[in-house]
Parts: structure tokens; C-alpha cells; sequence
């Protein structure tokens, strides 16, 4: 199988079996290749906002040199509406861009993809990604976090709720209610990083006599609110 990086192994290990996958934003097809190499996936659309990647993309499939290589089909295209009603897509990934890009893409879910499960990984702004998850009567099925060159990924699985909203709190959609229940080492790691950055501005502002401004009281509040979650 063609080697993945620890963040897409997650997100490889979280697709069902003979699942029928859109790839948004596929870069190298890394996923799409890996699904196709182990007959996990029956159907594979990948898609990209720009030619270059989907060239590219199209390039590392030809290298793969796979029978069934056909059965990755490439679409150029923006968001979600590349994807077809015909292709009967049941999970989409969406994975390596920034939060607020990926809320904006979730924002508009077609009528035919409101039952497909969304794995979702933002480089950053997570709570934009759960925000935009709550908006859409979706609710967080699991979620995983993994440390990889330097920085720490977040990686939330999505499913529409029969239930309607399932409204989260604030804490909820900044650490992840999955995150929150099962406090990994990762998970402890990734905010006592924060924790540690947030007291060093602290004491930069104290020493500049800065203790009166809402920029200080919001770093305090931020600085209790981990604290507690680490506790």
C-alpha cells in the first residue's frame, strides 16, 4: 500500500469498507490511491479547486500503475457541487486546509449528500469546523487528534443527526466533545503548548503595564479555561 503520513492513515483507517468516496481538495490522491490499493473503496471521486494539484494528482495515479486505476475519477471543480448525485457518494474527506475554508465548503451540502459522512481535517480554526457542524443539524460521531512535522491535527468525523441541532457549548466546540471525553496524551500535549505560549504573552503584557486591556483579560480567561480542561 503506498505509505501515508500518520494524519492520513487516521483518516484512511476512518472510511468504511466498499465506502463510496469524494475526495475534496485531493493534492497528490494519496487517499484515493491508498483506498483503491486494499479494494476499500467500490467508487472514488477526486476532486480539486485547481489544475496543477489535479495534474498532479493524476500523475501520482498513473505511477501507482493500478489496474482499477480508471475507477479514481478526476473532476476539476469548487466545493461540493463537483459531486453528482449518480456518483451516490457516502463519505467525504476534506482534509489539509484551513478551518474557515473548510466550514465555508460544509456550508453548502447538496440534498444528496446530507447522509454521507464528512471527515474533516483543518489545519487550524477547529471551532469554525464544529460551529459550521452544529449549523448543519450534523453532530461529531468521533474524533482524533495527531502530531505530525511540528504541529498537532485535529480530525472530526461528521454525521447528519436525526435530532435536529445538537448544540454544543463553548468549550465543547473549541477542545471537541469527543477530544474532551478521551483526554489523550496528544490532546494534553497540544493545549499545555498553548497553555505555555498564552503565559508568556501574559507576562509580556504585565511587564508593558497592559493588565487593564481586553486583550489581558481575554488571555486570562483562556489561560483558566485550559488549565481546567488539563486539570
Amino acid at each position: 500500500m503506498t505509505k501515508l503520513s500518520d494524519r492520513l492513515m487516521e483518516i484512511y483507517r476512518l472510511i468504511n469498507q466498499a465506502a463510496r468516496v469524494a475526495d475534496i481538495g485531493t493534492d497528490h490522491a494519496a487517499i484515493p490511491i491508498a483506498l483503491l490499493e486494499t479494494n476499500k473503496s467500490s467508487f472514488l471521486v477526486a476532486t480539486d479547486v485547481g489544475l496543477g494539484p489535479l495534474e498532479k494528482a493524476k500523475e501520482q495515479i498513473e505511477l501507482a500503475d493500478l489496474d482499477q486505476a480508471k475507477q479514481i475519477i478526476l473532476r476539476l471543480g469548487d466545493g461540493l457541487f463537483v459531486i453528482k448525485a449518480s456518483d451516490k457518494i457516502d463519505t467525504v474527506v476534506i482534509a489539509g486546509m484551513g478551518g474557515e475554508l473548510i466550514a465555508k465548503i460544509i456550508s453548502k451540502i447538496p440534498d444528496y449528500l446530507k447522509n454521507a459522512k464528512f471527515i474533516l481535517q483543518p489545519n487550524n480554526e477547529e471551532i469554525d469546523v464544529r460551529k459550521t457542524i452544529e449549523k448543519n443539524g450534523q453532530y461529531i460521531e468521533t474524533e482524533k487528534i495527531i502530531y505530525e512535522n511540528r504541529h498537532f491535527y485535529e480530525i472530526i468525523v461528521a454525521k447528519r443527526s436525526q435530532q435536529g441541532i445538537v448544540k454544543m457549548t463553548n468549550r465543547e466546540l473549541r477542545f471537541g466533545p469527543c477530544l474532551l471525553k478521551h483526554r489523550t496524551s496528544t490532546f494534553k500535549n497540544k493545549w499545555q503548548e498553548r497553555l505555555d505560549h498564552s503565559k508568556q504573552i501574559e507576562k509580556i503584557l504585565e511587564k508593558s503595564l497592559q493588565t487593564s486591556t481586553k486583550r489581558y483579560d481575554s488571555l486570562q480567561a483562556e489561560i483558566k479555561t485550559i488549565e481546567e480542561v488539563l486539570k
